[in-house]
């Protein structure tokens, strides 16, 4: 199977879901990460990728497809539903690490929010890739 840009998007969601699981339970236990901040700057810069992959095969579905939302798959426009929740948790991320910088505290309610969205925006773009993925071949 060849690697497509919503599957590399896919690959890397995955990537920043397991980081963001991992920093946020450090985050509940009040304990640093390691390495100062490199682990959350890895974490956003996985989670920009996505988001730069996915808004990348939005643009430009592959050509395989005769149609890039097949009719009756319910799932047109979950794409763009993934693509704006997930640019709202990277929003909320850089939130954190401005905050972080100025030495700061971290709002509870704002690595909430940032992680539902990311949640949120991960199920939905699961979704997305499935229907893809199985409509689009």
């Amino acid at each position: 199977m060849h690697l497509t840009l919503l599957g590399a998007a896919m690959g890397t969601l995955f990537v920043a879901v397991l980081l963001g699981t991992w920093l946020s339970g450090l985050y509940l236990l009040r304990e640093q990460p390691p390495q100062g901040m490199i682990t959350g700057l890895v974490h956003g810069s996985v989670g920009a990728l996505t988001v730069g992959l996915l808004l990348l095969a939005l643009i430009r579905p592959p050509e395989t497809m005769p149609h890039p939302h097949p009719h009756g798959t319910g799932g047109a426009s979950f794409g763009w539903m993934a693509f704006v929740i997930l640019a709202g948790a990277l929003l909320g991320g850089l939130t954190i690490l401005v905050t972080n910088l100025r030495r700061k505290q971290v709002s509870m309610l704002l690595v909430a929010m940032h992680a539902c969205a990311g949640i949120a925006g991960a199920v939905i773009m699961a979704a997305y890739w499935t229907t893809y993925a199985s409509f689009g071949r």
